[in-house]
């Protein structure tokens, strides 16, 4: 079954401040357990770009708000730089609980959200989608589907998710800011899907 019918229709009286409200109550894993703020995601509701990161780190948890601290700093300039604003994109995440310390979702937390990113894409239907880091790429990518995967194996050239929508497989910022080498790719990638999504100065 292609992956596009996971979130190929919405249903009716769904909504992203649903999502979101359900987002902020849920209790389907343990990592409501150790959370400040469930971190739903936040953007144009129909954005033809959406930017799907990994898991909500410390300034996320505290705040709410997908990609608060240095990464999303960097992430907004990279966007500027594009001529794009954050308020043009939908900005969210695989998981939407900040793991402890930061380590990276185990499977069954992934699973645990992924129908909130179903719903989210259904309901924003963005032309270009954009996968931060291994964990989003594993999620989205209809290859791997789940498996652990290294990001430099899945870049490349977009992969269609269906007929009117593009999957960009790119670095996440937080390690594009840190690694000089991931930092150009990055770039690259990000303006890829820019020009896909017909945004961009």
């Amino acid at each position: 079954m292609p992956r596009t019918k996971r979130w190929g229709g919405v249903v009716a009286g769904d909504s992203l401040e649903l999502v979101a409200a359900e987002v902020r109550g849920c209790v389907r894993c343990r990592l409501a357990e150790s959370r400040t703020h469930a971190v739903p995601g936040h953007g144009a509701p129909d954005a033809d770009l959406m930017l799907v990161g990994e898991a909500p780190g410390a300034k996320e948890d505290a705040t709410g708000l997908p990609f608060q601290g240095l990464g999303g700093r960097f992430l907004d300039g990279q966007l500027a730089a594009l001529g794009v604003a954050r308020e043009q994109v939908y900005v969210t995440s695989g998981n939407k609980c900040r793991p402890p310390k930061n380590r990276n979702p185990r499977p069954d937390e992934v699973a645990a959200c992924a129908g909130y990113l179903d719903r989210q894409m259904a309901l924003v239907r963005p032309r270009v989608v954009v996968a931060m880091g291994g964990t989003a790429a594993s999620r989205l990518h209809p290859e791997p589907w789940g498996r652990p995967v290294k990001v430099g194996a899945l870049r490349g050239p977009p992969v269609l998710l269906g007929p009117d929508q593009s999957l960009v497989v790119t670095y996440h910022p937080a390690a594009a800011m840190r690694f000089p080498a991931q930092r150009e790719p990055f770039a690259a990638d990000l303006a890829t899907a820019v020009r896909l999504s017909g945004l961009g100065g």
